[in-house]
C-alpha cells in the first residue's frame, strides 16, 4: 500500500496539537524521562500504557475523534458527515437542484480512479486506520483496564473505517473470495488486496473485541465510543450481511439507548437529543463554517444549500409519507417565497424554497450560524433494523410491534401493520427511507438489497442536470475504483 498514511500526508491540525499535549502530560504518569524523544515513539506509548497512564492516550483518541468530525481541508471533506451526504446523494431519494459541491457524488462522476473525491475517501479512512493501529499496537493485552479501553475504542474506529471502505470499493453482494482492498494492521509490508471475506472477518473481529472489552466502560459524553456504539455498528454489519438473528440482537441493544421523541422539528443539531447514540459537538471554535454539514444540508442556515443549491427529497418518497406523519414536515410541502419561517424559533430565509426542499437539518438559531452538532448514530435506525431482522426471520408479530413503537411516535394516526412476509419487509424498508433520509445509509441499503439507481421514476422534485441516471445493481459504476495514486505506488500485482 502506498505509504501516505500518517507520516507522508499532512497530519491533521488537531492531531499535531494533541500529540504535543500527549508528550507534555503523559511523562508525569510514570518514572521515566522522555524529554529527549521528539515524537510519541513505541517505547513511550508502551511505557505509558504499562504504567496505567491515560492522559496521552486520551489525546490520541481525541485526535481520531476530531478527525472524524473535521476531515481534510476542502469544502466537501468535513469528515464523516461529508461522507454521509455524498453517499446519500448516490442513492434514489436525495437530489440536488444544481451542480455544485457534492455534485460529483450525485452524478457519479467521482468514481474514477483520478477523482479528488475518491482520493479523499481513500485517504480519510486509511488515515483513521493508521492512527487506530498506532494505539492498538502499543497497548499490550496485560495493560490496566483503563488503558485497554483506548485499545478497544481504536478497534471500533478501525472497524468503522474498513466497513465503509469494503462497501464503497467493492459490491456488498460480492462473493467472499473476490479481491477487495488492502488490509493494514500497522505492519504493512506488501501491496496485495485482501478478499471481501478477509476484510469482513477483520471488521467483525474488531467489533466483537471492542464490544466485549467495553462492557464495563462508562463514557463521559456521547462524543465517545462505548459498548452501545459498537452494538450499533454490529447491528449494521449483521444487517448488511444478512445475519438476521445477530442483527436483531445488537439492534435491540442500540435502540434502547435514550428514547424516541415526538418532536421531529428540532433540526438534529444537538447531541443532547434523546435519540442520539453517538456524535460530535461542534462549537464556535471548531466550526468549519461553510465547509460544514449544515452549510450543505440546511436551507435555513444560509450556506451552500440556501444559495439555490437545494437538497430535495424524491417526490415519490414524499408522497408516501402520510399527511398525519410529522416526518412530512422535514420537506417543503409547496413552493415558498422569501422570509418564510418554517419552525418556531428559526429565522426566515431570504431565498425561495422550492417544494420538496429538505428542512430536516437546521443549526439553530438560523442564518450565518454553523455550530450544529454532528450526529453519527440515532436509536430510531435500530428500531427499523430490528423490525427488518425480525420480519426476515418470519417473526411478523414482533416486527409489527417494533415498527409500531417507532411510527406511533412519529404519526399519532399510525395503526399497527397487518402486513406479513415480504409486504411487511417492504413497509419497513419504506419507513427506513423516510426516517433515515440524509443520515448516510440510503446507498448502502441499496447495495445490500441489490437495488439499482433509477432517477427516471416519474419524480417531480428538482434534479440536477445530468443526474437523472439509471444504473443497475452490481454495475461497475455502483462502486469506486481504487485511486490511481494507490495503484501506481503498489505496482502491477495490485
Amino acid at each position: 500500500m502506498k505509504q501516505i498514511k500518517l507520516l507522508n500526508i499532512q497530519i491533521d491540525k488537531y492531531f499535531v496539537l494533541l500529540i504535543m499535549t500527549a508528550l507534555f502530560f503523559s511523562c508525569a504518569d510514570f518514572d521515566r524521562d522522555f524529554e529527549n524523544e521528539r515524537y510519541l515513539t513505541v517505547s513511550h506509548a508502551e511505557a505509558n500504557a504499562n504504567a496505567g497512564g491515560t492522559v496521552g492516550l486520551q489525546a490520541l483518541d481525541g485526535a481520531i475523534l476530531s478527525y472524524f468530525r473535521d476531515g481534510e481541508g476542502s469544502t466537501d471533506e468535513f469528515g464523516l458527515k461529508a461522507l454521509d451526504i455524498g453517499m446519500d446523494l448516490r442513492g434514489n431519494d436525495m437530489d440536488m437542484s444544481r451542480n455544485t459541491w457534492f455534485g460529483a457524488y450525485n452524478n457519479y462522476d467521482n468514481i474514477i480512479l483520478t477523482s479528488n473525491d475518491n482520493d479523499f475517501i481513500w485517504e480519510f479512512f486509511y488515515k483513521v486506520i493508521n492512527n487506530a493501529n498506532g494505539i492498538i499496537n502499543t497497548i499490550p493485552d496485560t495493560a490496566p483496564q483503563e488503558v485497554l479501553n483506548f485499545k478497544f475504542k481504536s478497534y471500533t474506529y478501525r472497524a468503522i473505517a474498513y466497513f465503509y471502505l469494503i462497501r464503497i470499493y467493492q459490491h456488498t453482494k460480492a462473493d467472499d473470495a473476490t479481491k477487495a482492498i488492502p488490509i493494514d494492521l500497522g505492519d504493512f509490508s506488501g501491496a496485495n488486496r485482501a478478499t471481501v471475506g478477509e476484510v469482513k472477518k477483520l471488521i467483525l473481529d474488531d467489533l466483537t473485541a471492542a464490544y466485549n472489552g467495553l462492557q464495563s466502560y462508562s463514557r463521559p459524553s456521547k462524543q465517545e465510543v462505548d459498548a452501545n456504539v459498537v452494538a450499533a455498528y454490529l447491528a449494521r454489519y449483521h444487517l448488511t450481511y444478512e445475519n438476521w438473528s445477530e442483527a436483531e440482537k445488537y439492534a435491540d441493544i442500540a435502540m434502547k439507548v435514550g428514547s424516541i421523541s415526538s418532536d421531529v422539528n428540532h433540526g438534529f443539531d444537538e447531541l443532547s437529543l434523546s435519540e442520539v447514540i453517538w456524535g460530535s459537538e461542534v462549537t464556535a471554535a471548531t466550526s468549519e463554517v461553510y465547509a460544514s454539514f449544515f452549510s450543505h444540508m440546511s436551507q435555513i442556515n444560509d450556506g451552500y444549500s440556501g444559495w439555490n443549491h437545494f437538497k430535495t427529497v424524491n417526490s415519490n418518497l414524499f408522497d408516501f409519507i402520510p399527511a398525519t406523519d410529522t416526518r412530512r414536515s422535514w420537506f417543503a410541502d409547496q413552493d415558498y417565497g422569501p422570509w418564510t419561517v418554517f419552525f418556531p424559533g428559526t429565522w426566515g430565509h431570504y431565498n425561495n424554497t422550492p417544494k420538496y426542499t429538505s428542512l430536516k437539518f437546521i443549526a439553530h438559531p438560523g442564518p450565518g450560524v454553523f455550530i450544529g452538532d454532528y450526529i453519527y448514530l440515532r436509536n430510531t435506525e435500530f428500531y427499523l433494523t430490528k423490525a427488518e431482522a425480525l420480519a426476515r426471520q418470519g417473526k411478523n408479530s414482533d416486527a409489527q410491534q417494533v415498527l409500531f413503537d417507532l411510527n406511533s411516535m412519529r404519526d399519532p394516526s399510525y395503526t399497527k401493520s397487518t402486513n406479513t412476509g415480504q409486504a411487511l419487509i417492504d413497509e419497513i424498508l419504506m419507513y427506513r427511507r423516510v426516517e433515515l433520509w440524509g443520515d448516510g445509509v440510503a446507498s448502502f441499503d441499496m447495495a445490500r438489497l441489490g437495488k439499482g439507481l433509477n432517477r427516471k421514476d416519474g419524480r417531480t422534485n428538482p434534479v440536477m442536470p445530468g443526474a437523472d441516471l439509471v444504473i443497475p445493481a452490481m454495475d461497475d459504476k455502483m462502486i469506486y475504483q481504487i485511486p490511481l495514486r494507490e495503484i501506481d505506488a503498489a505496482g502491477p500485482d495490485f
